[in-house]
């Protein structure tokens, strides 16, 4: 099984979106989400993305997927042969338990290439999910008012 992950923050607004798709027999499986994480970065995102791909493999006894990933530091954060800044630490702590129980392999994939679909889709996708829900956060202060 391979999937694709990718991370979006956005300093202004302090929303992180994150996204994966499954690719597995023809078939492509989107998910991504939104939320405010105040002091985020989009380091983060990327973690989350991978993270939320592990639990759902997780959860349906998937072993050994294969992530696609564009940020470079991602196994080396995951496998714990770099040492995590302060504000990242509870974010790759979780990344490393998962990595312990789905045993992932890690495939570096260049950012936003042209004739990488999948990872445009995933990096479309994130950013999607971010805007969604800074509108809808927008909408609801609106009718607040």
């Amino acid at each position: 099984m391979t999937i694709y992950t990718d991370g979006s923050y956005s300093n202004q607004t302090n929303v992180l979106g994150y996204a994966f798709c499954i690719v597995e027999d023809h078939t492509i499986k989107e998910f991504s989400d939104a939320f405010i994480l105040k002091k985020g970065s989009s380091t983060i995102a990327e973690i989350i993305a991978v993270t939320k791909s592990l639990e759902y493999c997780k959860k349906r006894g998937i072993e050994s997927p294969v992530i696609v990933h564009d940020y470079n530091e991602l196994p080396f954060l995951a496998f714990g042969y770099r040492k995590s800044p302060p504000s990242m630490y509870s974010f790759v702590r979780h990344l490393r338990s998962l990595t312990k129980k789905v045993k992932p392999r890690f495939r570096k994939v260049e950012a936003h290439k042209k004739d990488d679909k999948y990872n445009n889709l995933v990096n479309k996708l994130a950013r999607e999910a971010m805007q969604k829900f800074i509108a809808q956060r927008e909408q609801a202060t609106k009718f607040s008012d």
